[in-house]
C-alpha cells in the first residue's frame, strides 16, 4: 500500500511540474542572416528583395521618399494564465528610394525598441448604465402592436 501512495504522489507531482512549463510562441519572419547578406544598398530592386525574404510583415503607410518594408518576428512565452512577455524581438526595415532601388537595410532587435505606456483613463459616455436584470427585462411590455404602427 505504501508503495502504491508512493507512485501515486510521484505522478502528481510529476503532472503538476510539466504544468508549469513555460508556453513558447513564435511569430512572424524568422530572420536568416544569408539571405540579409545578398541584400545590397543601390545594387538590390524590390522584385529581388522579395525573392529573397518573401513579402514584407508591414508595408509604410506614409512614404515620402520611398517605400518601408518591414519584416518582423518574436518570440514570447508566457505560465498559465499569466500575460505574454516577449522575449526576443527582430524587425528588418528595408527602405528604397524613388526608383525602387534598395537606399537602407536596417536590423533591430528589442533592446532598440522602448516600452510605451498604455493611458488607463476612459472617455465618459451619456446616458445611464443599466444593471443586469434591467438590461434583460428592461424591454418587457415595451413593444408595438400591429394596430399602433399604422
Amino acid at each position: 500500500m505504501k508503495l502504491l501512495k508512493t507512485g501515486l504522489s510521484i505522478a502528481v507531482l510529476a503532472v503538476v511540474l510539466t504544468a508549469c512549463e513555460p508556453i513558447k510562441t513564435n511569430q512572424g519572419y524568422r530572420l536568416d542572416p544569408e539571405q540579409l547578406a545578398q541584400i545590397e544598398a543601390g545594387v538590390t530592386n524590390k522584385d529581388a528583395v522579395q525573392a529573397i525574404m518573401g513579402s514584407p510583415s508591414s508595408i509604410a503607410t506614409f512614404q515620402t521618399e520611398g517605400d518601408a518594408w518591414y519584416y518582423i518576428s518574436s518570440k514570447t512565452e508566457h505560465l498559465a494564465f499569466l500575460a505574454k512577455e516577449v522575449t526576443e524581438r527582430d524587425i528588418v526595415i528595408v527602405k528604397f528610394d524613388i526608383n525602387d532601388v534598395v537606399a537602407e537595410v536596417q536590423d533591430l532587435s528589442k533592446e532598440d525598441g522602448k516600452e510605451i505606456a498604455i493611458v488607463q483613463r476612459e472617455t465618459p459616455t451619456g446616458g445611464r448604465e443599466l444593471g443586469l436584470l434591467e438590461q434583460l427585462f428592461g424591454n418587457l411590455g415595451r413593444f408595438n402592436s400591429a394596430s399602433q404602427e399604422q
